[in-house]
């Protein structure tokens, strides 16, 4: 009898069927492993790297860690709530003195997500409106002084001294009064949470959302801003090219604020910037450098003159 055409041996079936087997084996393992050099070339594009004396250097021997999950709200704190309607209802009213004086409260013994982000809110709205409060003064303005001295005088930025006095310009009138703010602002960031708190006189300020080096890169020392560029171009670090700013592979966003370690001068190339990529914010992201919504590095900016200390925690 004629054998059907699908018949065969059975040992030469088995050796077929485990050939074949075999065959796609391996090529699943090739696939693999080009895909996993890929991820890694790619990974370590990210270098920031303005040009200029914090120019940065290839990536640092820092230790690794691994990267948390982001991280979740808090959730409300029910004996918060009472407060907050009562600062809420005091910045309805203008009363922004009084909503800081409530929120300061709640924020001490609370980590209620609303207040601190109302907080926030109230303390940059306070700091540019004509109401006072802590840390702001009035200066008359002297012979032989320009808004650079003065802002140096009183630990400022030139950007916040105009805007807290309206000023479109540079120009200052001999004998008139500026509205000056002397806060000490210092920056404090935790890698764990992804969060940047701006304090003033060592009281939370505002809090931001930010992101921070990959896999632990971001080293847990102090830094102070030694130097601040805006629109700023950057060095990609595999051939040492400057990428002008709006070159959509500059990956230093709108500001740069670059970060200096008097304890550990071997650290160079970190700083504070600015970033295109939305969705990075809040997770181990970057290269090594804490980075920041566009329009937040912008905000602080404006308000911490060189020299601010910054602290990196876990």
């Amino acid at each position: 009898m004629a054998k059907p055409i699908y018949a065969g041996s059975y040992p030469s079936r088995g050796r077929s069927r485990w050939r074949t087997v075999f065959t796609i084996i391996i090529l699943l393992h090739l696939v693999a492993v080009g895909v996993y050099l890929v991820a890694t070339r790619k990974g370590g594009e990210e270098q920031p790297a303005p040009p200029g004396p914090s120019a940065p250097s290839a990536d640092l021997p820092l230790p690794a860690a691994p990267a948390p999950l982001p991280l979740a709200p808090a959730s409300p704190d029910p004996a918060a709530q009472g407060a907050i309607a009562d600062a809420r209802a005091a910045l309805d009213g203008g009363q922004l003195q009084a909503a800081k004086t409530i929120l300061d409260k709640v924020v001490a013994q609370s980590s209620d997500p609303e207040a601190l982000k109302l907080l926030g809110e109230v303390n940059i709205r306070l700091l540019r409106s004509p109401q006072m409060m802590p840390g702001k003064e009035y200066y008359v303005i002297q012979s032989g002084d320009y808004l650079q001295k003065i802002a140096g005088k009183f630990n400022t930025t030139v950007e916040l001294i105009k805007t807290m006095n309206g000023l479109e310009s540079d120009t200052i009138r001999l004998g008139a009064r500026l509205l000056v703010f002397n806060g000490n602002f210092s920056i404090r960031v935790s890698k764990t949470a992804n969060t940047l708190d701006l304090l003033s006189g060592g009281k939370l300020f505002k809090r931001y959302p930010v992101g921070t080096g990959k896999f632990g890169k971001t080293p847990e020392v102090g830094f102070s801003i030694v130097d601040k560029i805006v629109e700023p171009p950057w060095t990609r670090p595999s051939d040492n090219k400057q990428i002008q700013y709006g070159d959509p592979e500059n990956v230093l966003g709108t500001r740069w604020m670059a970060l200096k370690s008097d304890d550990h001068p071997e650290l160079v190339g970190f700083g504070i910037h600015g970033t295109w990529e939305r969705d990075s914010i809040g997770h181990q992201s970057s290269a090594g450098c804490v980075r920041m919504f566009n329009e937040d590095v912008e905000e602080l900016f404006d308000l911490v003159p060189r020299k601010t200390p910054v602290v990196i925690t876990d």
